[in-house]
């Protein structure tokens, strides 16, 4: 991909489309052949120094991040001369750049479940002290079932002007303009502008022409021009005042704070269940989307030395060092979408290729047996010592509703552990989020002010008792440990695990059952992070591929921390 180079441990399949901040792959794990995106980065951006050095910050601590809003991140690989690439999470969706383009704007609704999720996901990296620096409708992706992935943190392509300010100049706050640097108040500024983008189908502040007189005069209307909220809903005023406000002070405190704000302006203009229609909504939108014909595809642009590799090249096998990064890839209107640059920014426009294009032979790989029996004896021992955690879920893809989970666990001697957690999925019956406690076979689920004893083992497949049954069936330790001593072959890069692990290694779980008939697969691919301590940090799951996958994403955090779960009276 530069000069040749090209990220070892996996083989190169197709282009997948470039960006203002480089050329992405579509490429498989030579272990686990689990399917990939790699970003080659411009050499603009990799061959600074300065830039380089604060990105490799940023990607350390987003792979310490676990948000059912932020696409998933693997690794930032150095090669000869400086050069980087991101290995990224393949997300299948659709950016909402595509969308807005198509369909313009979303309506209320749609507009406040991409908002929502956009503030969720900032939050998540505001807490790890990473800013975004570059959020515009480029950088988020709507899932087919109306959720939002946001990507690309701290990957800020090339300045067009030398006056620029840093990012996307559409989406950039007043203080930027003035030498600012980026802050968690100007990602809320520019979610501001994107939201304001959703309900109107245009930015608040816009210049015509290109060059130094039209970003001039852009510069004036963010610092000065009054902001336009008479052109939204009338409940929705507030929420525009607070996230365009000109002094960042006079914004939210946090990306937390700014989605109070919105749920109770929601709520009190939408009713209780907005979230899921707006969900709806962008389902709807999305499926509209991806009947649309492509935009055509521009003329290459780019030097030679940054010529991507023929499809189904195979990886050099270069020693290089690794960290994390982030980004994402999504499938668009029968295409598949960059999610970086984009038509935000002059100079930054994407390239959609047609997925069928992607389709190419697969490399017909055979993993190396790898050791497991002793890593997840290992697993087992340390969490025993630290016998509770909290934790993040969520189950994505085909064959069953989405699902998203957050809460506690506490391992018990002997016995299945107990979990108190929120719960819902995409499933009409159970898409309001309810608190349920879990003990041995009988969950408790929280209806009003009562609690109501339900079965989760049996015959019942619907409701939130199975829920949180497959919620730890997913997440526990017990099946951490089946993952890796079940493995046939496994490698380890840092204190990441990467394995294959046989389905009828997995019977006795309920969970993978259900995944083995629904999907027809024949194993699963792993990617397993500890922490320092050794206990689990991250964890990630797929069964099945293309149309036919399901994949398993849980976080951990806070392990041996005191919690008491009983069942309520």
């Amino acid at each position: 991909m530069v000069d040749g180079w090209t990220v070892p441990g996996f083989t190169h399949v197709k282009e997948l489309g470039r960006g203002a901040s480089g050329r992405v792959m579509l490429a498989v794990d030579d272990v686990t052949r689990t399917e990939v995106a790699i970003k080659y980065l411009d050499e603009r951006l990799w061959s600074d120094a300065s830039w380089m050095q604060r990105y490799r910050a940023v990607a350390r601590r987003m792979t310490q991040v676990e948000d059912e809003a932020i696409a998933d991140l693997y690794d930032l690989v150095e090669g000869p001369g400086g050069a980087g690439a991101v290995v990224m999470q393949l997300a299948r969706g659709i950016s909402l750049r595509r969308m807005l383009d198509v369909q313009g704007p979303t309506g209320p609704l749609a507009a406040l479940a991409v908002f929502g999720g956009s503030l969720a996901a900032l939050g998540a990296a505001h807490q790890a002290e990473v800013v975004h620096q570059d959020f515009k409708p480029g950088n988020v992706l709507v899932e087919p079932t109306g959720e939002i992935l946001v990507t690309d943190f701290g990957i800020v392509p090339p300045r067009a002007f030398g006056d620029e300010p840093p990012g996307t100049p559409a989406y950039a706050a007043p203080e930027l303009w003035d030498g600012a640097p980026a802050s968690p108040a100007s990602d809320l500024y520019a979610a501001t502008v994107v939201f304001y983008e959703c309900l109107t189908g245009r930015r608040p502040f816009d210049a015509a022409g290109n060059g130094g007189k039209a970003l001039a005069a852009l510069a004036k209307a963010h610092r000065e021009a009054p902001i336009p909220a008479d052109a939204v809903p009338g409940p929705l005023r507030g929420l525009i005042l607070a996230g365009l406000a000109k002094d960042p002070g006079d914004r939210p405190g946090s990306a937390e704070d700014f989605l109070a704000m919105l749920e109770e302006a929601a709520v009190s203009a939408y009713g209780p269940s907005w979230e899921a229609q707006g969900a709806g909504r962008l389902t709807d939108m999305v499926t509209a989307t991806l009947s649309a014909p492509p935009p055509a595809r521009p003329e290459p642009a780019g030097t030679a030395r940054s010529a991507a590799p023929a499809a189904g090249l195979r990886s050099r096998r270069l020693l290089v060092g690794a960290a994390g990064a982030v980004a994402a890839i999504a499938l668009a209107g029968g295409a598949v979408h960059v999610l970086s640059g984009g038509q935000d920014r002059p100079g930054g426009q994407d390239v959609l290729l047609p997925t069928a294009a992607a389709e190419g032979p697969r490399p017909d790989l055979s993993p190396t047996p790898g050791p497991g029996a002793a890593l997840a004896a290992r697993i087992e021992r340390t969490a025993a010592r630290h016998p509770s955690a909290s934790f993040s879920f969520r189950r994505s893809g085909c064959c069953g509703a989405a699902v998203t989970a957050k809460g506690r666990f506490r391992l018990v001697s002997g016995g299945e552990p107990a979990y108190s957690m929120l719960v819902s999925s995409s499933d009409p019956q159970t898409r309001r989020t309810a608190r349920t406690i879990l003990i041995d076979d009988t969950a408790y689920v929280r209806t009003g002010a009562s609690w109501q004893p339900v079965p989760s083992a049996g015959a019942q497949t619907q409701g939130y008792a199975p829920l949180a049954a497959g919620v730890r069936g997913g997440t526990s330790v017990a099946n951490v440990a089946k993952l890796v001593q079940g493995s046939t072959s496994l490698r380890q890069v840092g204190r990441t695990y990467r394995g294959v692990v046989p389905m009828a290694a997995l019977v006795d779980e309920p969970l993978y059952n259900d995944l083995t008939r629904a999907t027809g697969a024949k194993r699963a691919v792993f990617a397993l992070a500890l922490d320092s301590s050794g206990l689990p940090h991250r964890l990630h799951v797929t069964v099945g591929s293309g149309d036919k996958a399901v994949t398993l994403r849980t976080a951990y955090a806070r392990w041996g921390q005191p919690v008491s779960i009983t069942a309520p009276r």
